[in-house]
Parts: C-alpha cells; structure tokens; sequence
C-alpha cells in the first residue's frame, strides 16, 4: 500500500521506508547479521571443529552471571585445593549438566529418523525411494523372477 502511494506521489519508496527505523535499531540488525554469518555452518572438515563449534555454543549459551560465577569458584577451589585439584562441584552445577546432557541426548534421538526395515522383509534397498523403486519392479517383474530367487535362496542357482 505504502509502495503504490509512493509511486503515485513520485517519492522513492526506499527512503520513505527507511524514515521509521533508527540508527541504534539499524546497528542492531546489522550486528545480528553480521553474528548469523560468523555461526553460519561453513561444512564438515573434521570432528574436532565440530565439536569445538559445538561447545562455543554451549558456552554462549551460559549467562554472563554463571561464567563469573563459575571462575571465580573456579578460582576459590584452586586456592583452596592447593596444587592437589581436589575439586567437588556444586550440587546444582551437576543437576544442570545432567540436565543439558539428558536434553541433547532426547534432540539427538529426535533427529535420526526410524528404521524403514520391516519385520520379516528382505532388505533389498538402501532407502525409502529405492525400496519404493524395488517394490514397483517387484509388482511387475515377481512373476517371472520367482523361481530364480527361490534358487538363490537354496544356493543352487547356475
């Protein structure tokens, strides 16, 4: 709507539209773009970036409170643990990584997708669209191929 009456009046619609933002909302946006780019997935090299990648992102994750509180507990321990390292962690530390644990094992379990082998089914495909392909041919073609497989299965095929 803004854009007709814009070219109706004449006026560009681009600068009309830009009117409403601020700069600070503009730099904002900006940054926001320019942190997607950096976390953008550049592809699979090795596991070791990808597990580094993935506990940079673990470690954003964490409040700016629970990182100074965890280095200065850090810090308290190993004054006080001497060069020894005895260290017990607090009990409510413990329950959140179970919990972060316990979360990433049910998003790991949601992602791969279920077994499309059936009980009792020969597995002559390496996936859904080729077991659909196997099906189709084996509809056409079962009755003239019956007596061949029948063979194979009993090992005496020529």
């Amino acid at each position: 709507l803004l854009q007709h009456r814009e070219q109706y009046t004449g006026d560009d619609y681009e600068r009309t539209r830009f009117k409403d933002y601020s700069i600070e909302r503009v730099e904002k946006y900006e940054g926001k773009q320019r942190e997607r780019e950096e976390n953008r997935e550049k592809g699979f090299t090795d596991y070791e970036q990808v597990n580094s990648r993935k506990y940079n992102r673990d470690i954003a994750k964490l409040k700016p409170s629970d990182l100074a509180a965890a280095a200065a507990a850090a810090a308290h321990h190993r004054q006080k643990a001497g060069e020894d390292g005895d260290h017990e962690p607090d009990q409510k530390n413990v329950e959140r990584l179970a919990k972060t644990v316990m979360d990433q094992q049910k998003k790991r379990a949601t992602l791969h997708k279920p077994s499309i082998e059936q009980e009792g089914e020969d597995v002559s495909y390496i996936n859904e669209r080729n077991a659909r392909f196997n099906r189709k041919m084996n509809r056409a073609y079962d009755k003239y191929t019956k007596e061949v497989k029948d063979n194979f299965e009993r090992g005496t095929a020529l």
